[in-house]
């Protein structure tokens, strides 16, 4: 069916992830064609349209819709533009294909889930990484009660890309009320991962830190360090670990149950650990040839490529928003929300 029809057009807002893994993709997908490209810095709209052979170049978003008529708009921008952007494509009734963190608080996030219902259109959130390899197995495992009933996980990622002042400029990223920090970036993640492995939570305990203040003369706001606790409907517990200013590059994901366990040591690819109990030991798991994915220059140009097929084939087919969808994305949102007023608490919070 999709062979015969003309592509979909495609404008993408943001220059840095949307240039990277977005723009790659919607040019060699068979059903996709960025037709337009915006971002508020004018040279760099100008040089990535260059790069990538689009047509034309924005700085103001709600022009580009209007000028260039996009099927569909991938905003992959800083997280204070998604509400506004996200509510102007729905407007127009554009399908819409929204970053993550998906906005700054659930209110936002809540009003978007509506409204998208609303224009009728198919809206997706960005967690490609559902689609890596040895997530996309142990999930399945998982449904199979490989290691039976879960009760324990643990998350960490350490990375130290942002441990010196001079490591960054002070961009949007250490600005909290821009929805920086490490806690939306990776948290958000985090979150849709432990909802869809591990089950639907129920309170959570969190603390947020600043390890490094200043950045080029400035004060950052946001967090770059994020210790959480979650206590899902199950019973199951999880804690989780995260910062941007310690460590080279450490990144681990482990799931406990009654009878055997998982390790997805390598978050973005193809290794995956585990176990039985019966068997008393552990090992590496082979992943199934479905489950894999060809290599691409970035790592997460092929899990997007996933994302987006399910994306289109829905366009395609008239179909409701297949997950993660705006559903998804709000309760991500919910978690976030409460992670940060446990931290200015000090205190569990319920969700």
């Amino acid at each position: 069916m999709s062979s015969k029809l003309s592509k979909l057009k495609v404008a993408v807002a943001g220059t840095s992830f949307g240039g990277n893994v977005q723009i790659p993709v919607f040019q060699t997908h068979p059903r996709t064609q960025v037709v337009a490209v915006s971002s508020g810095r004018p040279e760099r709209a100008e040089q990535v349209a260059l790069e990538h052979g689009i047509g034309a170049h924005y700085t103001d978003f709600e022009e580009m819709l209007d000028r260039s008529k996009p099927d569909l708009v991938s905003i992959a921008t800083p997280p204070d533009q998604h509400f506004p952007m996200t509510m102007a494509a729905l407007r127009r009734r554009i399908h819409v294909l929204c970053e993550k963190p998906f906005a700054l608080n659930a209110r936002e996030a809540r009003e978007m889930q509506v409204a998208a219902k609303q224009a009728g259109v198919v809206a997706m959130i960005d967690f490609e990484f559902r689609f890596v390899p040895s997530r996309a197995y142990a999930t399945e495992l998982l449904k199979q009660k490989y290691i039976g009933e879960v009760r324990m996980a643990d998350f960490g990622i350490h990375v130290g890309m942002r441990s010196m002042p001079q490591d960054a400029p002070l961009t949007w990223w250490s600005d909290a009320s821009r929805g920086g920090g490490v806690l939306g970036a990776y948290g958000s993640h985090i979150a849709d991962s432990l909802r869809l492995m591990v089950g639907e939570p129920r309170r959570v305990l969190c603390d947020l830190v600043t390890f490094v203040r200043e950045r080029s003369g400035g004060t950052v706001s946001s967090d770059d360090g994020c210790t959480l606790v979650v206590e899902f409907e199950s019973g199951a517990r999880a804690a989780v670990q995260m910062t941007t200013a310690a460590g080279v590059n450490e990144a681990r994901f482990s799931i406990f149950g009654t009878d055997g366990q998982l390790i997805l040591s390598d978050i973005y690819g193809n290794e995956l650990q585990g176990g039985k109990r019966s068997a008393r030991t552990s090992g590496p798991i082979e992943i199934p040839e479905k489950y894999r994915l060809p290599t691409e220059d970035h790592p997460l140009r092929a899990p997007f490529r996933v994302l987006l097929t399910k994306m289109v084939h829905a366009i395609d087919n008239r179909l409701p928003s297949p997950s993660p969808n705006f559903d998804d994305a709000v309760a991500s949102q919910v978690i976030l929300d409460a992670a940060r007023l446990s931290a200015r608490q000090e205190l569990w919070v319920d969700l």
